[in-house]
């Protein structure tokens, strides 16, 4: 230690200036400095990580904050110590935490797993189940609804809940690939076969849900009709690309398809019955009708479906208010199950199928001149109608 005190310039400790330190000079004499010359590094030593820094006052009341508000100190009482052994090894390439198991207690599958803590507050992987989280999955919209017999190309699948691992499966189809886009959208790539007909597209997101008579197979000409196809209208009813809606719940209204139907060839009439969102409930006796009209004649044949509460519906089959046929039984209406519906028309006779099974056919006799179609709507909307000329 330098004793050398006349180094001291006694004459500033006899003098009553303010603001002055003692501190070393460059050739290490102690001097008087005024504190407004002191240079002041600054940083937050909080994030500072080199050596001989220090916390400020400010600073220092900061981290004794943080501490003072964890609400789980466990071991720690606010001791530098305590502080140190609380801080896990962020370096580390696996960071490590206490009691933690060094290996997996599930086995190697890495697929729908969950990190959580078992009863001792130790973490382990535990199976995540689906279902609990993601509802079943939804079809809304295929695109393109229509497909060629032995033909391979890719349809897009849109609706509601759809997962990366969801497996796809079309009815006499081959299903290469499924490419997941979101969960409301995925793509396909599909091989048809020589088989003609609507065929029903099952998803399975951990539930299995089958969507019947999803996508339409044939070879023909297919046509969707545009709100500009419709005639002889009677209020209130509204129309989409391929949709015949009600637009004033159960308040019935009507209107005509443009085209005859083409008796010359064989051909096919699609639509799917929904339940209508304007109506809010349902009550007996309401129905849905399609008609077809012959146009020499005039003979109206009616397809109704009668729509009743917490019991079954019934089809029946009408030649100008007579029954021909029914009732035929079908869902509960609460149920707001979609039905299906084709009209086939193959070398005179007209058969109706349901949700793939038949129901009814017109013998020859009865169907004898061209016809038109004429829908109805009151409390059921017609969706996905399609008209298809068979080669």
């Amino acid at each position: 230690m330098n004793t050398n005190h006349n180094r001291i310039r006694v004459s500033d400790l006899e003098t009553d200036e303010r603001d002055k330190i003692l501190a070393t000079n460059s050739k290490g004499e102690l001097e008087f400095i005024a504190t407004k010359n002191i240079k002041v590094d600054s940083y937050n030593a909080l994030d500072y990580d080199q050596e001989g820094k220090a916390l400020d006052a400010r600073q220092g009341k900061i981290l004794k904050d943080l501490v003072n508000n964890k609400t789980d100190k466990g071991g720690f009482q606010g001791t530098a110590q305590d502080l140190a052994n609380s801080i896990p090894d962020l370096n580390s390439s696996n960071l490590k935490l206490g009691n933690y198991p060094s290996t997996r207690n599930d086995g190697q599958l890495s697929t729908n797993k969950v990190l959580s803590t078992d009863a001792s507050g130790n973490l382990k992987l535990y199976s995540l189940p689906i279902s609990s989280i993601y509802p079943a999955p939804y079809l809304t919209e295929i695109l393109p609804y229509n497909f060629l017999p032995n033909t391979t190309g890719n349809i897009i699948l849109k609706g509601s809940f759809f997962t990366p691992n969801m497996t796809v499966e079309i009815t006499g189809q081959i299903v290469h690939s499924m490419r997941f886009i979101s969960d409301n959208e995925v793509h396909v790539s599909v091989t048809t076969g020589s088989e003609e007909g609507s065929f029903g597209v099952t998803l399975n997101n951990g539930l299995s849900v089958t969507f019947p008579d999803a996508l339409l197979i044939v070879l023909g000409t297919v046509y969707t009709p545009l709100a500009s196809d419709w005639v002889n209208t009677v209020e209130p009813i509204e129309f989409d690309m391929g949709k015949v809606l009600v637009k004033t719940a159960y308040s019935p209204g009507y209107s005509d398809l443009a085209f005859t139907l083409n008796r010359t060839k064989n051909f096919s009439l699609y639509f799917t019955v929904v339940n209508s969102p304007l109506v809010p409930s349902f009550a007996n006796g309401q129905s849905w009708l399609l008609s077809l009209i012959d146009l020499v004649n005039g003979n109206d044949y009616s397809f109704y479906g009668n729509c009743y509460l917490n019991i079954p519906g019934e089809y029946s089959f009408r030649k100008n208010g007579t029954t021909l046929s029914g009732p035929i039984g079908w869902h509960p209406v609460p149920t707001a199950d979609p039905e299906n519906i084709r009209l086939y028309w193959n070398a005179g006779q007209m058969y109706v199928y349901r949700n793939g099974g038949l129901i009814y056919s017109f013998n020859v006799s009865e169907l004898p001149n061209p016809l038109k179609i004429k829908f109805g709507v009151a409390v059921l909307d017609f969706e996905k109608v399609k008209y298809v000329e068979h080669n």
